[in-house]
């Protein structure tokens, strides 16, 4: 019985960490500076703006690159990573999802247009992995 109980208790660590992993391996944005100004990260509560379609009347500078796959609320995290850039907003210039399953490991791979980002995440045991190309950008 207590060999059961180790067992047991051995597996969920097994399988929490072993979930962990696949959530924190998707989680890659990675930001380029462009040019030799390095701006300061801004306050959570400054507003920045994203742009999935269009691009702002504003004259702006390209001030970093961004690209890579990530989970969770797209304007969320793509919002907190213009802050930390110092940019004013984010125009995405590609984004594509896939419905990865945690369940089963099989994903289903769609594409969307930036309009049509809804729910990150699904019903069961599936989630939305985002991938995109971006530019952040600082009003001049």
């Amino acid at each position: 019985m207590r060999r059961s109980i180790i067992l047991f208790g051995l597996a969920a660590i097994i399988f929490t960490f072993g979930c962990a992993s696949v959530f924190s391996a998707q989680e890659k944005l990675t930001i380029t500076k462009v040019g030799t100004v390095t701006y300061p990260p801004k306050p959570k509560k400054e507003p920045v703006e994203i742009f999935f379609t269009g691009k702002p009347e504003k004259e702006y500078d390209v001030i970093a690159e961004a690209s890579g796959s990530f989970t969770g609320e797209p304007k969320d995290v793509l919002q907190a990573e213009t802050r930390k850039a110092g940019g004013d907003a984010m125009i995405i210039t590609d984004i594509d999802f896939k419905i990865e399953s945690s369940k089963s490991g099989l994903g289903v791979e769609q594409r969307t247009r930036p309009a049509d980002i809804s729910p990150t995440y699904t019903p069961g045991y599936s989630y939305k992995v985002y991938t995109i190309k971006g530019q952040i950008i600082k009003y001049k």
